[in-house]
């Protein structure tokens, strides 16, 4: 199982895993993942399926849906991922007073202390390009300076986030699934620009919650996560959806779901936004990525099929050799080389056709009523499933090109 990054959008990968593990997905066998493989809120996901499937099986994808309505679930101000900082509609609402009283203004005194700290540190930078003891000032203007004073990110918290993962995942179940179950996971080192990859052994009481926080920790949104000495955020800044890896150990046959619709149907702001601009830029670099990752799977089932005619002492047409070699070179040269390193790959692909997020602030809206909707597009997008329409990756079967994005 490979499941993408999507913040909010995580919930349609819930209802395409309802699907697929009820043998309700048309045209594919319900799976018996050997591999779990995540990136960002999918990390999420992976470890919550790694840590029940010895006990529940297919079952613990009804529990994974339950922890996404009953916890995960919540409002704009406050939902098991995240609380905006001072946020008064929180101190208005009656039911933020249960249990304890005292908690809304314990949290209004924190969120104080903190914003106050963070503003007179920021205040600080801006007149002496002074922060965290470098002086800036001899290479950053006071225009830049003043570009970086805000950050959003200041204004959530990621408390909640913690206290979920806590709450919903077994470490230790992890950790004893690791010779059936394995489980991999990636962040992005904010320092070295580098994927880190945490795995079973890895998900530790502490070291799980903060590996988990730092795949998912999007940048500008949430603070970077500090795994040791270095920062960490969303493994997403450089794989969104983790299929090298998944082929890299060894995998064959990968059930792929990526939150990345076609790029066409994602819709334009209509007013032009740093916001929306970037939003859709990235869009368009995930798509390009994972598409760019089938394509390459398909051309070496395609070369494989080649090699194995030949070995037969088949005659393949030079114009077939040529249009697969055109381009692909590298591909043919390295299965020339090494054809004991290769394998024929199925890939089962699923991803929404329409943008789901409705903007790109909508990764955060945690609201129940748009978590089931999803939940269930995805459930509804999976048993209508066609291989051939979505281009699977199947040996033998030929399915529609990888869409190429420009």
């Amino acid at each position: 199982m490979v499941l993408s990054g999507g913040g909010a959008n995580g919930a349609y990968e819930v209802g395409i895993l309802k699907a697929l593990f009820s043998g309700r997905c048309r045209g594919v066998d319900a799976p018996v993942p050997e591999f779990f493989f995540g990136t960002s809120i999918g990390s999420y996901n992976a470890a919550f399926l790694a840590a029940q499937w010895e006990e529940f099986g297919p079952a613990a994808v009804g529990n994974l849906e339950r922890a996404w309505l009953e916890v995960l679930a919540g409002d704009v101000g406050r939902n098991g991922v995240y609380r905006f900082r001072g946020d008064p509609g929180y101190f208005l609402d009656p039911s933020s007073y249960q249990p304890n009283p005292l908690r809304p203004f314990l949290e209004l005194a924190q969120d104080g202390a903190f914003l106050t700290w963070e503003g007179i540190q920021r205040a600080v930078y801006l007149t002496t390009g002074q922060i965290a003891g470098v002086n800036t000032i001899d290479r950053e203007g006071l225009r830049e300076r003043a570009a970086n004073l805000f950050d959003f990110s200041t204004f959530v918290s990621a408390a909640p986030w913690d206290q979920t993962i806590r709450q919903t995942l077994s470490f230790a179940a992890i950790r004893a699934a690791e010779d059936a179950r394995k489980l991999r996971i990636f962040a992005t080192n904010w320092t070295t620009g580098r994927v880190r990859t945490f795995e079973n052994h890895d998900m530790t009481d502490s070291l799980g919650p903060l590996a988990i926080r730092a795949s998912s920790a999007i940048p500008g949104i949430f603070p970077a996560v500090s795994v040791g000495a270095e920062p960490y955020v969303d493994g997403s800044i450089l794989m969104n959806t983790p299929l090298r890896p998944a082929l890299n150990e060894g995998a064959d046959i990968l059930y792929v779901v990526y939150l990345d619709p076609d790029v066409a149907s994602i819709p334009f702001s209509t007013l032009d936004s740093t916001v929306a601009a970037s939003y859709r830029m990235q869009q368009i670099s995930w798509a390009s990525l994972v598409n760019a990752e089938i394509e390459r799977a398909r051309r070496i089932n395609r070369g494989l099929a080649v090699f194995a005619r030949l070995a037969r002492g088949e005659q393949v047409p030079e114009v077939e050799i040529a249009e697969l070699a055109k381009g692909t070179v590298h591909v043919l040269a390295g299965l020339a080389r090494h054809l004991h390193d290769y394998r024929f790959l199925t890939i089962h692909r699923f991803h929404p056709r329409e943008d789901l997020a409705g903007g790109a602030l909508g990764v955060l809206d945690m609201d129940r009523h748009h978590l089931e909707d999803l939940i269930q597009r995805g459930f509804s997008d999976a048993t209508l499933h066609d291989c051939v329409r979505e281009g699977c990756i199947i040996p033998g079967v030929e399915t529609a090109e990888t869409p190429q994005t420009v």
